[in-house]
């Protein structure tokens, strides 16, 4: 008798008085509440969104298009001012479709008869001698430095025959977020979050570092591949903080995550105003980095992943510290840890019925496998999102609004020297237009819908750019307020896609779904410094015409998707094609039809923010 009630004493399944009003994790983290440990779980995400948007907006200011023009030695200690090296040197030619001095070209002369020489009238080089002289391209430039004092582009003149090697600077780096991001998650679910964020800080502390020293163009261009791989980390650091918040406030935080970001790009355009020289204003803006450094020994892993991976003894501790830093009581230790060991066996249970959903119910009544065969299951796998008439419809399109999304909110973000005078400012007002694009829709879309507002967004976004095109350019303050009426719009675009494609993927697919519909926006990302590098020097209005065109684009794939509001969301693709089908069903039918129920709304939440913050930068 003693035994059995020892044994009941130590069984962490044991129900106490105490402890039964704990069904759930959530529960505990509403007892512990927010205040300053909260705070502090959140304090790693704060770190890095004051950190990563000066590198992955780096090309606008470390980067940026600056006029140029074949530099002649033998004139560079004559006495002529530069407008008389260039009347006598230089051609003129069309460009962006203006008469301006050729950036590329240079007269075929003997300059060592003149070197010497006092600037006369009679050297000006009319426009008939103009007409009969022989021009060959140059090997070394001058720059204008006066907005920029040193770029990547001049200090290894990354211009004319060599231009093509631009781009790569600002596409190495979304690049490398393309291929990090799968990793970033895998390694914070696998070793924890702390130690993951703990690492990637020092690691991107070096290689931020490393690449403002390094003399190599090549080193840099490495450098900011990995700087891009570590990028992702923002997606850890997030769910380290919305893992130890109470359900209640985790909207309200979800809405203000986007603010450190806007907050950083404004900073991003008043620091490279004060400092133009781009590798002391990268060393500048490296600094944050040192904030997650020194937080190391102060961060607490995340309860909750401890909990899961059966370490109930420091997830009480962790818990404890928090109730004892906000005045609260839980459970003594030893009842708290019991408590833990049997929410752990729970979810345990329930992970192993949605691992079972997912790999045999997804279609709702049959095997996804069983079509013969280990080529006919992979196929089926790798084809998943594609295979019914609804779910491909919803893919195709929420794919094609990625990619357009990717193209256009970046190429808006790096253009600051394409549709302004004036970068600093334009990045300033640029990031500020992500605040109101973040927050201000939500109204409009439970008035409107999903569908009609994103559209909508797309095409008031590209008549916005499309407009530039017939502004006189001396309207600069017009073409600035369309760049930015365009910015405010795509950033509505991007946030409501994470809403939508939440909603309209099934609960079987959704992560996946998620994943690789970033995936799309990663490799827009990727195409629009091509755009603004390459194709603006020689074709002044492209940009406006490819932003815009893709924006439209993105309106008409759009319109493509079914309308998600106030309908169920789905857990399995025979559900979606019920409610998204040809033969639709009614909401109530859908409910009805459930095959396997899942209740996992916290995951959801989590995976969708983390993919916002991973791309928001």
């Amino acid at each position: 008798m003693k035994n059995s009630k020892a044994a009941a004493a130590t069984s962490p399944l044991k129900e106490d008085v105490s402890t039964t009003e704990y069904h759930s994790f959530d529960t505990l983290l509403s007892t512990v509440g927010v205040g300053r440990w909260t705070f502090f779980m959140f304090m790693s995400y704060l770190f890095w969104s004051m950190l990563l948007p000066y590198f992955s907006l780096g090309g606008a200011f470390y980067n940026p298009a600056v006029d140029h023009w074949c530099r002649v030695p033998q004139l560079d200690n004559s006495s002529w001012t530069m407008e008389q090296r260039m009347n006598y040197s230089i051609p003129w030619e069309y460009r962006g479709g203006r008469l301006e001095r050729s950036q590329c070209q240079m007269f075929v002369r003997d300059y060592d008869v003149v070197a010497g020489l006092p600037w006369s009238p009679d050297l000006a080089t009319s426009p008939e001698e103009a007409a009969t002289l022989s021009t060959r391209t140059c090997d070394s430039w001058h720059y204008d430095t006066s907005t920029f004092e040193t770029t990547v582009a001049m200090e290894w003149d990354l211009v004319c025959g060599r231009a093509g090697l631009n781009p790569f600077f600002q596409s190495f780096y979304f690049f490398g977020t393309a291929v990090g991001e799968p990793f970033m998650g895998l390694l914070a679910d696998r070793f924890g979050r702390r130690w993951v964020i703990s690492g990637a800080a020092l690691l991107f502390a070096i290689t931020a570092i490393s690449s403002a020293l390094v003399p190599l163009y090549s080193l840099v261009l490495a450098a900011r591949f990995v700087l891009g791989m570590i990028h992702p980390i923002i997606g850890p650091a997030y769910i380290q903080g919305m893992e130890a918040c109470p359900s209640q406030v985790r909207t309200v935080l979800g809405l203000l995550s986007t603010a450190p970001f806007a907050i950083t790009g404004m900073l991003f355009g008043t620091w490279a105003y004060l400092q133009r020289e781009w590798r002391t204003l990268q060393l500048m803006c490296t600094a944050p980095v040192a904030l997650l450094i020194l937080q190391t020994p102060f961060m607490d892993e995340s309860p909750r992943w401890l909990m899961l991976q059966g370490r109930c003894e420091e997830a009480a501790n962790s818990l404890l510290k928090a109730a004892r830093w906000h005045g609260v009581t839980l459970p003594p230790r030893h009842k708290l840890v019991a408590l833990l060991h049997k929410l752990r066996l729970e979810s345990a249970e329930g992970g192993k019925d949605v691992t079972a959903t997912m790999d045999g119910e997804v279609w709702g009544n049959g095997k996804v496998g069983g079509c013969g065969g280990k080529v006919a299951g992979w196929w089926r796998s790798a084809t998943v999102l594609v295979q019914t008439p609804a779910l491909r419809t919803i893919t195709l399109a929420l794919f094609g609004c990625w990619f357009c999304t990717g193209v256009t909110f970046w190429g808006m973000s790096l253009s600051g020297t394409t549709f302004s005078t004036d970068p600093f400012l334009y990045m300033v007002l640029s990031s500020l237009m992500e605040i109101p694009g973040y927050t201000c829709f939500t109204p409009v879309v439970l008035r409107f819908g999903r569908r009609n507002v994103l559209a909508f967004n797309f095409a008031v976004c590209s008549a916005a750019i499309l407009t530039i095109l017939a502004t006189p350019k001396s309207y600069t303050w017009m073409i600035f307020s369309l760049a930015l009426v365009g910015k405010l719009f795509i950033t509505g675009s991007y946030g409501l896609l994470y809403l939508a494609s939440s909603e309209l993927f099934p609960t079987c697919l959704r992560s996946r779904g998620l994943n690789m519909s970033s995936m799309m926006a990663r490799l827009g990302s990727i195409v629009s410094p091509f755009i603004i590098k390459i194709l603006a020097t020689t074709y002044w209005w492209a940009p406006s015409v490819l932003f815009g065109a893709c924006a439209g684009v993105g309106c008409v794939f759009a319109l493509m998707l079914p309308d998600s509001t106030n309908k169920p969301i789905t857990d399995t693709v025979d559900q979606l094609e019920l409610l998204y089908g040809s033969r639709a069903s009614s909401s109530s039918s859908i409910e009805k039809a459930t095959v396997v129920p899942l209740n996992t709304p916290t995951q959801d939440t989590t995976d969708t923010k983390q993919d916002r913050g991973d791309d928001n930068v």
